[in-house]
């Protein structure tokens, strides 16, 4: 019997500094990693794919973060900060029968 890896989206209120979320990014998948599950962060994955001074990429950015988000097993809400892009995020993962949790939950239940 195979096992399949979890797949979790990262979602967090990130920095507005593009080097700075990444350093965070990476920090919270390297975590996702170590308990077991695949990360899925658009943070890292489209990081330097959409031109900055393309008119419509943050709307380009915004929908492929939703399909990863809605291809998910689960949601992993990181960090202390909840902003309007994760309360989004948190809807669209109900809607789509992700499971919404935290890191903290996450690496809880690998002890």
């Amino acid at each position: 019997m195979s096992r399949t890896i979890p797949r979790a989206y990262v979602t967090a209120a990130w920095s507005k500094n593009p080097v700075e979320a990444a350093d965070q990014a990476k920090k919270y998948c390297s975590e996702l990693v170590k308990a077991g599950y695949l990360p899925l962060c658009p943070v890292l994955a489209f990081s330097g794919i959409i031109a900055e001074d393309d008119p419509d990429g943050e709307k380009k950015r915004r929908e492929m973060s939703q399909d990863l988000l809605k291809r998910a097993r689960f949601l992993v809400v990181c960090g202390k900060k909840i902003n309007d892009e994760v309360r989004e995020d948190i809807s669209i993962a109900k809607l789509s029968k992700v499971i919404p949790t935290t890191l903290e939950g996450v690496l809880e239940c690998g002890d």
